[in-house]
């Protein structure tokens, strides 16, 4: 008789959201910038205009599917914690996991709402920027009590953005698991950083993009950006920078690395390839250097494709 006590063992497990994503590129759009330091660009349409979509393109999209995606092509064991709707773009994304080699044994259906959904909108361009018109739809219920500590074993649990109302719920449960937490937070818990400090301490690796990182401290300085977060109580810090490249810091050295030099084509779940690698180096036992390797060529190769995951390396590919 099997042992019904018997934990599901995993290399890793993402907990986050899942969307099915709709992109369009237009080339009627201009992306304009600004002084702002939080508001550095804006993607602008004419008022009153019919914009017309040269390229149309359906693709999966989410903190937590992108990333498990990510780690399951590295040849790590992982495992997805997420909520869907009881409907057709639900189905298509746990066909995706099962395609993906993702464990999605503990998403939650759940019959009240839709599955989220984003509408992405690109410029036809050089650098081909765009914004996001995110519906999060079930990916708002999910809560403490979807997450199946006690059927789960696992040293690494990385984490996306969460619900507003129910994050630190969240937060607190897998912080008491204690095991290595990797956060990269969404909005509703960027809008919090006074509450979300309170976690901190407790992170092994945070990662933000310069953007996000400016919330924390306004700091042009991206080294005494990287010191005052490192303060806060994460063991390592990692604050990307788009074509710039990243920069990482762990209390004793800074880091940096600079973007590869490749054709971008859509700019989409790039972060998310880039924080997953870079993680999926460290569960390996590489170091931050080889991290930084790992996280700029997968991204390299995000960029250059359509779509959030269709970019994704394997680990040879990665590591050659």
């Amino acid at each position: 008789m099997q042992n019904q006590n018997k934990k599901s063992k995993f290399d890793v497990i993402t907990i986050g959201g899942a969307t099915r994503d709709i992109m369009f590129y237009s080339g009627d759009g201009k992306l304009i910038t600004t002084n702002n330091i939080t508001r550095q660009k804006f993607l602008a349409f004419e008022y009153g205009a019919k914009i017309t979509a040269d390229k149309l393109y359906f693709s999966f999209g989410g903190g937590a599917a992108n990333t498990a995606v990510t780690f399951s092509k590295l040849g790590l064991k992982t495992a997805a914690i997420c909520r869907l709707g009881d409907d057709d773009n639900g189905r298509e994304i746990l066909k995706n996991f099962k395609n993906q080699g993702i464990d999605a044994s503990f998403i939650k259906i759940n019959k009240k709402e839709t599955t989220g959904f984003s509408v992405i909108l690109a410029v036809r361009g050089e650098s081909h920027e765009h914004v996001v018109f995110g519906y999060r739809g079930a990916n708002n219920s999910l809560s403490g009590v979807d997450l199946p500590l006690s059927q789960i074993e696992t040293n690494w649990f990385y984490v996306s953005a969460l619900p507003k109302d129910s994050w630190e719920e969240i937060m607190k449960k897998l912080m008491a698991t204690g095991k290595n937490i990797i956060w990269n937070p969404g909005g509703y818990q960027l809008k919090q950083p006074s509450r979300l400090k309170n976690y901190l301490p407790k992170i092994k690796l945070f990662i933000l993009n310069h953007d996000e990182a400016l919330e924390f401290k306004k700091l042009k300085d991206i080294r005494g950006l990287l010191r005052y977060i490192k303060g806060l109580g994460p063991q390592i810090v990692v604050i990307t920078d788009g074509a710039k490249g990243a920069y990482v810091y762990d209390g004793k050295k800074y880091y940096y690395m600079k973007a590869m030099d490749s054709k971008s084509v859509d700019t989409v779940g790039v972060g998310d390839a880039f924080a997953a690698a870079f993680t999926g180096a460290l569960i390996y036992g590489k170091n931050i250097k080889t991290a930084l390797a790992w996280g700029i060529k997968n991204s390299a190769s995000v960029v250059s494709k359509i779509g959030a995951q269709n970019g994704i390396l394997t680990k040879r590919q990665i590591a050659s």
